[in-house]
């Protein structure tokens, strides 16, 4: 059973882990995670799978406007929809007019998700990420 819920200290090993999989550049320090739980605007959620945590997403929330800072969904479990299922139900959870994310120029996959659920390209922010590759600026507004 599939289930999202709010992430908890306890989660940030298996969060991390699910990370380091998915993200070679830039991805968190387990100690940026654990900074999360200081993080007044912070919004993180967490997806169980009978559970077990597969999947996670941060969000930032200030004045009706939330940016996803970091969104995974473990490896042996990606193309089976828990990543759409992740964005929806945590979207829901959220009180943002305006939803904003950076994704890499070449993660189709991701871009795909995005355009599906109706995030739309603002616009492409040159050499963004830490290895040089651009990134696409997107937005949702609902």
């Amino acid at each position: 059973m599939l289930k999202v819920r709010e992430m908890t200290p306890e989660d940030i090993e298996e969060v991390f882990r699910i990370n380091q999989e998915n993200f070679t550049t830039d991805a968190w320090s387990r100690f940026a995670f654990e900074k999360e739980f200081e993080n007044k605007f912070s919004k993180k959620f967490v997806l169980e799978l009978n559970g077990k945590v597969v999947g996670y997403i941060v969000y930032w929330v200030v004045r009706g406007e939330a940016t996803i800072m970091t969104f995974a969904i473990d490896k042996e479990h990606q193309n089976k929809g828990y990543g759409e299922f992740l964005l929806r139900e945590s979207l829901k959870k959220i009180d943002a007019k305006r939803i904003l994310l950076d994704v890499r120029k070449t993660n189709l996959r991701a871009i795909n998700l995005y355009r599906k659920l109706g995030f739309r390209l603002v616009s492409e922010r040159k050499s963004y990420y830490s290895d040089g590759e651009n990134a696409l600026f997107m937005e949702l507004s609902r």
